[in-house]
């Protein structure tokens, strides 16, 4: 989910991008983000278990044993991430004096709702 591109589009090799990122560490963490763009609302249920069927037929081991729950492995790392989402969404639309955009307002409502309330930012 764009750390791999392929150089040149679409003929080439497949090329690992933002190793900055890079450590070793719990595998949950590493699926953050396509959990959290789910979770959001963000990334449609359909590319969304077609990426887990994926993961899990290349022997992707994040999620624990075969058929369990994905969340029990996910709920922590998709929450944690989309507060970070959140506060970068709502620190970049102040910095640029602008609302947030679709996609912010989505991470910054998701986030309310991750805090139980129904307040909404800035």
């Amino acid at each position: 989910m764009g750390q791999l591109v392929r150089h040149p589009p679409g003929a080439g090799a497949w090329v690992l991008i933002d190793v900055d990122d890079l450590g070793h560490g719990d595998q949950a963490w590493d699926l953050a983000r396509p959990a959290a763009w789910f979770a959001s609302g963000l990334l449609a249920p359909e590319v969304w278990q077609g990426f887990l069927s994926a993961y899990l037929g290349a022997g992707g081991r994040a999620l624990g044993a075969p058929g369990a729950d994905p969340w029990e492995r996910l709920d922590l790392p998709a929450r944690a991430l989309t507060v970070q989402l959140a506060a970068a969404a709502v620190a970049a639309a102040l910095r640029e004096e602008r609302e947030p955009d679709e996609v912010e307002r989505i991470l910054i409502d998701t986030c309310a709702r991750i805090a139980g309330t129904q307040g909404r930012a800035r």
